[in-house]
């Protein structure tokens, strides 16, 4: 779960002590968290999500979905005419590298 908070950390340009500051905890409190020696409590990880909406509880807690809840809506380019017929992309797979040279690999469809 430190890799999904240490995401969000570099997703929103911050420092540790500044993602701290923004959900209201000690600074301690994250660098305990990331270096993997506590776990987040339930209230972090709710003091995370509340300050970061857009954040994936799902993602966030299981690691399943992607980081945020945002939803693809096609531009107006993918919609068609009345007159032709209508063209539906979905995704297949996403895939996210880390910055340890490990990834994960995200089957929407499956």
């Amino acid at each position: 779960m430190e890799n999904r908070i240490q995401n969000i950390i570099d997703k929103y340009g911050l420092s540790p002590n500044t993602f701290a500051q923004e959900i209201d905890v000690n600074r301690s409190t994250i660098s305990h968290i990331l270096s993997g020696r506590n776990k987040p409590s339930i209230e972090v990880l709710k003091k995370i999500l509340k300050r970061f909406p857009e954040v994936s509880a799902n993602w966030l807690l299981l690691g399943h979905g992607a980081l945020d809840d945002t939803y693809i809506t096609p531009s107006s380019s993918q919609v068609s005419n009345e007159n032709n017929i209508e063209t539906v992309k979905s995704i297949d797979k996403i895939v996210v590298f880390y910055s340890d040279n490990s990834f994960e690999e995200y089957n929407p469809n499956k």
